[in-house]
């Protein structure tokens, strides 16, 4: 089984201001009015489509009913655009369960015969401990939350992480008595590796919340709490929350950028002329590409890039034995490809492939470089399994950079602020 992990997001922010405008979630309608109470479901799945979007007229979930999803093959987070009101008076949750994440989270880390693993995502607790989020604070885009980390009591995988929901509205969302969940789970009772919590972002022209929300994840013995982000985002004086909210909300004015066009993309399509999936490397639990073992060496590795600058060099590194020659960019900015080549993997165990190409920063987030010591020369993604992409920002010397020292306005063009 090869994993071929790769899809890279660089994301650039527009302006966050939104006052005295009219907001418009950009719902195409095709999926028509949710409404719960005209089914005979009291938890009531609606399945996600490959994109994770959802394109809804109105939406309504009244008391006594739970609104669930099923996961699609890449585990995207839960995007919800509505034309006109969302009413929640019920429960909407995309809560992990026991070591399975919620739409957008991670996985816990299981407990094998070779021992504990770690959580699975960008905050992924170390065995023995909680996972954690990590992710931008805009929620743009949008990122659920982390697996704890395996080897609670020796011989339990430990919980997955809180999935991730955007709710928008061209109108306005409303949730008197209902409970928007996005909690991270714990396997066992005395598990103490927990998943965090995930994230849940309201969008709308008005808000009136006074229900409760929740983000975090929770373990025993000793109520380990880890949470995720909760935004409430509406034109200046159109908030009104007098609901609970675990961790805090954030009261902010509207961005209006929900799903990033700009996104940089980085990823596998043939490995030896085999057709990859364009979710591969999205969900370790998932076998992504079975090679014949026949494959002469040295096999040809052809990847496809969008927004990343022509002429960048590709590079793989292997879980295991294995050779390979880089391959350059060639094409336009908006679509181009590069072949590799590799030699020598192992032809009976698995083989693990990572990719990552370094760049120089894009020019628009020159103004907010830093100067001194800490000025990034080159940015690096980075993607492997059962995580998504990874930016490493490297001083001219090559050494990395603490991303915690950068300026919020540079982080922003990366989706990190």
């Amino acid at each position: 089984m090869n994993r071929t992990p790769f899809v890279l997001a660089l994301v650039v922010l527009l302006s966050a201001a939104a006052y005295g405008q009219s907001f418009s979630s950009g719902s195409t309608g095709t999926d028509g009015a949710l409404d719960l109470a005209a089914m005979s479901c009291t938890t009531c799945e609606i399945q996600l489509p490959e994109t994770g979007i959802l394109n809804y007229t109105t939406v309504n979930v009244p008391t006594n009913k739970t609104l669930k999803f099923k996961s699609n093959i890449r585990n995207t987070p839960v995007i919800m655009l509505a034309q006109g009101s969302v009413i929640v008076a019920g429960i909407i949750d995309v809560s992990s369960s026991g070591r399975v994440p919620g739409p957008g989270g991670y996985y816990g880390g299981d407990f094998t015969p070779l021992g504990a693993q770690p959580g699975f995502g960008p905050g992924g607790g170390a065995v023995g401990a909680a996972g954690t989020w990590i992710g931008p604070l805009s929620l743009v885009p949008i990122i659920g939350g982390s697996g704890g980390g395996g080897g609670c009591n020796f011989s339990t995988p430990s919980g997955g992480g809180g999935g991730a929901m955007v709710i928008a509205s061209s109108g306005s969302i409303t949730s008197l008595s209902g409970s928007l969940i996005a909690a991270g789970s714990a396997t066992a009772f005395q598990c103490g590796n927990p998943g965090s919590g995930g994230a849940i972002r309201l969008i709308a022209n008005a808000l009136n919340i006074s229900g409760s929300l929740n983000a975090c994840g929770y373990g025993q013995p000793n109520l380990v709490v880890t949470c995720g982000v909760i935004r409430l985002e509406a034109p200046q004086g159109a908030i009104n929350f007098t609901g609970t909210s675990s961790p805090p909300a954030v009261l902010s004015a509207i961005n209006p950028v929900i799903v990033p066009s700009n996104m940089s993309s980085l990823q596998i399509v043939s490995i030896g002329g085999q057709t990859v999936p364009a979710y591969s490397g999205t969900r370790f639990d998932t076998v992504d590409l079975l090679l014949p073992n026949q494959l002469t060496d040295p096999i040809n590795v052809v990847v496809q890039a969008s927004n990343i600058p022509v002429g960048t060099q590709v590079n793989i590194t292997f879980g295991g034995p294995g050779a390979f020659t880089p391959g350059t960019l060639q094409g336009t900015l908006a679509s181009s490809t590069a072949t590799l080549t590799v030699s020598n993997l192992n032809r009976s165990a698995v083989t693990y492939l990572f990719v990552y190409a370094t760049f120089d920063p894009p020019m628009t987030s020159l103004n907010h470089n830093p100067k001194g010591k800490d000025r990034v020369a080159k940015v690096r993604l980075e993607a492997k399994p059962g995580a998504r992409q990874k930016f490493v920002f490297l001083r001219k010397d090559g050494s990395e950079i603490d991303a915690k020292k950068l300026p919020q306005a540079f982080l922003q063009e990366f989706g990190m602020n």
